[in-house]
């Protein structure tokens, strides 16, 4: 019998094995964006610790993608469009998925209409 592989995200992949993510390297490229003029010590220690985070966080995607390959874990589906449209009418998110929608269907409508003529 063969164990079922999970489903997992790359964030809970590697929060699970404590693993650096490109999320993780982002906000330490932004806390360093904000903070004081910087030392030249600083700014030395600043920018192998973001190279340093960067190359893990590629270490990480790349586990992850072997691990899916491998069939240890899979990646969770993304939604359609269709089910984000049908979101709450209040969010952004929904409320461009169905513009979206209008235009594919627009277009759509377009051709069907020059492929008639």
């Amino acid at each position: 019998m063969s164990a079922v592989p999970i489903v997992q995200s790359l964030a809970a992949f590697a929060r699970a094995r404590g693993l650096v993510t490109m999320a993780d390297a982002r906000s330490h490229i932004h806390a360093g964006l904000r903070s004081a003029p910087p030392t030249k010590r600083f700014r030395r220690w600043y920018d192998a610790e973001t190279r340093r985070l960067l190359v893990e966080a590629g270490r990480t995607a790349l586990l992850y993608r072997v691990q899916i390959e491998a069939g240890a874990i899979v990646a969770p589906s993304r939604p359609t469009l269709e089910q984000i449209a049908a979101g709450h009418p209040d969010l952004s998110s929904t409320r461009a998925a169905i513009r979206v929608l209008a235009k594919r269907n627009a277009r759509r409508e377009l051709a069907e209409g020059e492929s008639a003529a």
